[in-house]
């Protein structure tokens, strides 16, 4: 075949090809968009309802009580009662970004804790709020979600004082004044105690033998642990101490609210939230773990 020919049979080639329809690229599939976390639906009579309306919970705080709450110099709140608050205000408006957005941070401390709560300036306080006759007679009280209390602090070499039972004969330090020294007799009358006026001198006397424990609350205990790696907490309290969350007593305008915290406190326990905060906020000064309050 002769080349003219040739082109000339190429060139009709590439018209037709022109000619033909055209396929259409592909379309980029659309990123699906995330589901919107549904919003809890609670009764119109509830307060949880009354909060979603208003769109805020107050919530009582303590600014300087870590590792149970504390403010810092931008007004964050941390710890695990902060904490605690946090997954209540998802428990009432749903899971969010930023779950502070939905939350008024109150600030009190154990001497005003009920009284932010009778004068309604907080919807709850999460601030170390002991179970006692007493405030359960001005506010209501939810279960418990921490028990602490006084205990022994012991060598953690020492394999003879598990308890309290184990403290007959032996000498427990503690603070002059603090009170503890009666509660020690209470528990074990065949205990001996030693006075001193601080608690770095209770350690000394630990470390030196004078004294086979010492006796104080967990918070103090938490602190002589960091001092003294060498220690260790054991046995059951002393005297006992239970944190409730406060609420203003019920009410109309308060239906339901009491069974809704009661009922959500067990679930964190239950799912394990109640544990994981555990860990991350206290688990490291006292050296425990712990599945419940």
């Amino acid at each position: 075949m002769s080349a003219p020919r040739i082109f000339a049979l190429a060139a009709i080639v590439v018209a037709l090809v022109a000619c033909l329809p055209q396929a259409s690229p592909e379309p980029s599939p659309t990123p699906a968009s995330s589901p919107t976390p549904a919003r809890p639906r609670f009764e119109l009579a509830t307060y949880m309802y009354a909060l979603q309306t208003k769109g805020k919970i107050r919530i009582g705080a303590l600014d300087k009580a870590a590792p149970f709450s504390s403010r810092d110099a931008s007004g964050r709140y941390a710890g695990f009662e902060p904490d605690l608050g946090r997954e209540l205000a998802k428990a009432i408006f749903g899971p969010r970004q930023d779950i502070d957005t939905v939350i008024e941070w109150v600030s009190v401390d154990r001497s005003t804790a009920v009284a932010a709560l009778t004068s309604s300036q907080a919807d709850v306080v999460i601030a170390r709020l002991p179970m006692t006759t007493e405030s359960a007679a001005t506010v209501d009280l939810s279960d418990t979600y921490f028990i602490t209390g006084e205990r022994i602090l012991v060598r953690s070499t020492d394999d003879q004082i598990k308890d309290l039972a184990d403290l007959d004969t032996k000498t427990v330090c503690v603070q002059n004044g603090s009170g503890v020294d009666a509660h020690v007799e209470a528990a074990n009358d065949s205990a001996r105690t030693l006075a001193l006026d601080t608690y770095a001198s209770c350690i000394g006397a630990l470390q030196q033998g004078q004294a086979d424990a010492i006796g104080a609350d967990e918070l103090t205990l938490w602190g002589l642990l960091a001092q003294d790696p060498n220690t260790k907490i054991v046995g059951h309290p002393l005297v006992e101490e239970r944190y409730a969350i406060g609420a203003k007593k019920n009410t109309s305008d308060r239906q339901g609210f009491l069974p809704f915290l009661n009922t959500w406190l067990a679930g964190l326990i239950r799912d394990g939230t109640w544990s994981r905060l555990y860990a991350q906020h206290i688990a490291p000064l006292s050296k425990e773990t712990k599945t419940a309050p």
